[in-house]
């Protein structure tokens, strides 16, 4: 079926044939021609408006479709409230930086009316506030929009008049502080201690949960801080800036970071009371200050308590008392570095017997002994949160001239408390080697920790007897062969120069070779019970290219052995 015919087309066409029979000498034209001819033009013309009124009002209903189609967009859905929490959070990513908050909240604004809006009607996007933002204007005008509200003081010090300048401007509503953080940042010349601090001592701090005080490295020891009680603090965090304990009140305390505080700024007996005081305690951060302990210490019958900490990094600090006194009962992490080795000496230190790991352990003994749980949570990421810690481990460095009793009594405390299967990875070297004295590996490793599956051999160390012994399966009582370290898969032994090439060469013919290759040893003239050969290998640099290329036939899995099942069952 043909489309009808605009009534704008019937008139011209009338109109048209008209003319042509008027140009061919037709005179016998209707007495009302003339009219119809003008009726006819008034027909078009009201039509053609008619036309053009359709086509704007067309346009504006497209126009207006876009729009609804803007509105109907999953970002002008979201509620207010959705989009206040997603621009508060982009505001507290500014109030961490140097960044501006007033420049962010601008930015948020000037997106449409609705957003602009938004941005003034919630308060609570007016409630951080920073010395960056020079206006004394604007921050008293920002303090009456976040109306009664918490604030959240942020100071970098760049310039110490608009820090002290900002402090007046919200002392006089002290009262709803919810944290303050005075972080340094740009010039050198910046004096953080010409701030008034001192007028923190008569501030109503009844709701700050969170305070933060940083100091630069070349302005020496600022003077003390004199804090009012906290009732409400959760998070206390100092660094090169000390605080005058004695007026020192925060029963609930949940997350304490000392950090770079000189040896007179916290006493032993200070900290011992401190810790006393906030039993609700939960992170634990001491780090790099030195600290005066008694040489007697008077506290061994008065432990600790603190039953919620879950995690405590004790780094470059005299923790060894500390670590006596502490009792919890929910511990997950515990960082030390270094931790006396008397912690694992009759009478075994408590807070040792409190530690979980649910990994696997790595253990290192060079010049120290070092050990760590894989993966290891890192003490950067410590925060206080309500929820536990996403993962449970610890750390621990000894002093450096372990001997290897010590080693052995680490390796025995390990698998007594985690089980045999928990080192996996084991690092052995003798940086303090001399002349040509070297450390003997005892063979009795190879019984305390049975799982090593990855082995690192640096220089210093002596392991002939620990490799005749590799070599050599026992007899079970079911008649199988039980070899020692079953699961070992990786060899390295780059950094090594005290094994001899023969050495080397009868282990993997004994463990890995065949049966015309081996010594002619019963236990190991059995086939088909040997251990799998190794996934990675790396022979000591001194070698030949030649008895390299013996030893890794012999020890190293080929693309067959890889693919098809082992034959030996432990």
């Amino acid at each position: 079926m043909a489309p009808p015919i605009p009534p704008i087309d019937v008139a011209k066409a009338v109109f048209n044939m008209l003319l042509t029979r008027a140009n061919q000498g037709d005179t016998a034209l209707p007495d009302d021609s003339q009219r119809s001819i003008l009726t006819l033009d008034s027909h078009i013309n009201a039509i053609e408006a008619m036309w053009a009124f359709l086509v704007t009002k067309g346009n504006d209903h497209l126009l207006n479709l876009r729009q609804y189609q803007n509105t109907l967009a999953p970002i002008h859905t979201l509620p207010d409230e959705v989009l206040v929490d997603i621009w508060l959070r982009c505001v507290e990513d500014a109030s961490c930086q140097t960044s501006q908050v007033d420049d962010q909240l601008n930015t948020l604004a000037l997106v449409c009316k609705s957003w602009h809006r938004a941005v003034l009607d919630h308060p609570v996007l007016w409630c951080h506030l920073q010395d960056t933002c020079k206006s004394d204007r604007y921050n008293k005008w920002a303090l009456q929009r976040s109306q009664k509200n918490p604030l959240h003081l942020r100071l970098f010090a760049q310039d110490p008049s608009v820090s002290d300048s900002l402090m007046d401007i919200a002392m006089p509503e002290c009262r709803r502080w919810k944290s303050f953080v005075l972080a340094p940042d740009g010039p050198r010349k910046a004096r953080v201690r010409n701030l008034h601090l001192g007028m923190l001592a008569d501030a109503n701090l009844e709701n700050l949960t969170r305070f933060e005080v940083q100091s630069r490295i070349n302005e020496g020891q600022p003077h003390r801080i004199p804090l009012p009680p906290t009732p409400s603090l959760r998070e206390l965090k100092l660094e090169r800036f000390p605080l005058r304990w004695e007026t020192f009140n925060a029963p609930q305390l949940r997350a304490l970071c000392i950090t770079w505080l000189s040896h007179d700024a916290l006493s032993f007996p200070q900290l011992v009371h401190l810790l006393r005081s906030t039993p609700s305690l939960e992170v634990l951060l001491l780090r790099k200050f030195s600290m005066r302990t008694p040489d007697a210490l008077p506290h061994h019958n008065s432990p600790v308590l603190l039953p919620r900490l879950r995690a405590l990094d004790i780094h470059e600090t005299p923790c060894k008392d500390l670590l006596y006194l502490i009792r919890t009962e929910s511990l997950q992490q515990l960082f030390c570095n270094p931790v006396s080795l008397d912690l694992w000496k009759p009478p075994l230190c408590p807070i040792l017997n409190d530690l979980k790991s649910t990994g696997i352990i790595k253990l290192t003994y060079r010049d120290a002994i070092h050990i760590v749980t894989d993966p290891s949570p890192s003490p950067m990421e410590w925060r206080h949160v309500d929820s536990g810690l996403p993962m449970e481990g610890f750390a621990f460095t000894t002093p450096k001239g372990a001997g290897m009793q010590d080693f052995l009594d680490i390796t025995q405390w390990v698998v007594g408390n985690f089980g045999l299967d928990t080192i996996v990875n084991l690092e052995l070297g003798n940086l303090r080697r001399t002349g040509v004295d070297a450390r003997e590996l005892p063979v009795q490793l190879l019984d305390h920790i049975p799982a090593v599956c990855t082995l690192t051999i640096h220089r210093g160390v002596n392991v002939d007897a620990l490799f005749t012994q590799l070599g050599r399966p026992k007899r079970e009582p079911s008649g199988r062969l039980h070899w020692p370290w079953p699961q070992l898969a990786d060899l390295d032994l780059r950094n090594s120069d005290l094994i001899e090439p023969q050495i080397l060469i009868d282990l993997v013919q004994s463990r890995w070779g065949t049966s015309s290759d081996a010594p002619s040893t019963p236990e190991t003239s059995i086939k088909g019970e040997r251990p799998p050969r190794l996934k990675s290998f790396i022979a000591p640099y001194k070698f030949t290219e030649e008895i390299r290329r013996q030893v890794e036939t012999l020890a190293l899995e080929s693309k067959k052995d890889s693919e098809e099942p082992s034959d030996f069952q432990l």
